[in-house]
């Protein structure tokens, strides 16, 4: 588990250096204008999902870590905007940070697809924030009722396994993978995804081997010497779920 985050020292320091550097304002810091805490999945997974698959297939890792970059930024502004809270009580202040903060976010994205020569990956991570702000509507709505498992995971698969299926498939694209090893890879990245956010929504344990195991299903159909680094992968993000290991 903590092998694969050492693999990556260098990139994700570069990354989280690249974050501090951008997201940064005159007249406050972004830790003063968003009370939002992060775990380690929350600053390290997407990258890492990234950048393993692109490795395990003989990518380039310049252009993984401005992808991985990107995608940061995309989990970063969803995050944010779900701080919103319906309270007519609420101070002023925090109803404006998370919109004002979190569409700032997303214009770092942008700018970073045009920085990165990436803009040909604009219109799946459209797609997949479309479906990610339909999974916080669908979580909005689901407080109203009682929710079955299978909503649940549903609403999962739009918030976050979208967005760690689209960083795994984008990886591979990075290597030059075929369509079907890019699809093969989504699966992986999907399956991690649903994982770490059952884990976070307290599902039952259940959800969450389930998930593990399918991820590990699909790397046993992939060449022995590139599903090595990527079981490392999946043991890391089961390693970092709260009460799962």
């Amino acid at each position: 588990m903590f092998l694969l985050k050492e693999n990556f020292k260098r990139e994700l320091e570069e990354i989280r250096n690249t974050l501090g550097r951008e997201i940064r304002f005159k007249a406050a810091e972004f830790d003063e204008l968003i009370d939002l805490e992060f775990g380690e999945l929350d600053n390290n997974a997407c990258a890492l999902i990234v950048l393993s698959i692109n490795q395990a297939f003989g990518g380039v890792v310049r252009p993984a870590i401005g992808l991985a970059t990107i995608l940061q930024y995309i989990f970063m502004a969803d995050q944010v905007h779900r701080l919103m809270q319906d309270d007519a009580n609420l101070e002023e202040s925090k109803r404006q940070f998370p919109v004002l903060v979190g569409d700032y976010l997303y214009g770092k994205f942008f700018l970073g697809l045009c920085k990165e020569k990436l803009l040909h990956f604009l219109a799946p991570m459209a797609q997949v924030i479309r479906e990610m702000n339909e999974g916080a509507i669908s979580r909005w709505l689901s407080n109203r009722e009682k929710i079955s498992e299978t909503e649940h995971i549903h609403i999962l698969q739009m918030e976050r396994a979208s967005l760690t299926g689209l960083a795994a498939r984008l990886g591979a694209d990075l290597a030059g993978c075929s369509e079907k090893v890019q699809m093969q890879c989504e699966a992986l990245g999907w399956q991690l995804g649903i994982a770490w956010a059952a884990s976070q929504d307290h599902m039952e344990k259940s959800v969450v081997e389930k998930a593990l195991n399918q991820a590990r299903e699909i790397l046993k159909d992939w060449p022995g010497s590139k599903n090595h680094s990527l079981y490392d992968l999946v043991d890391y993000m089961e390693g970092n779920l709260g009460g799962v290991s």
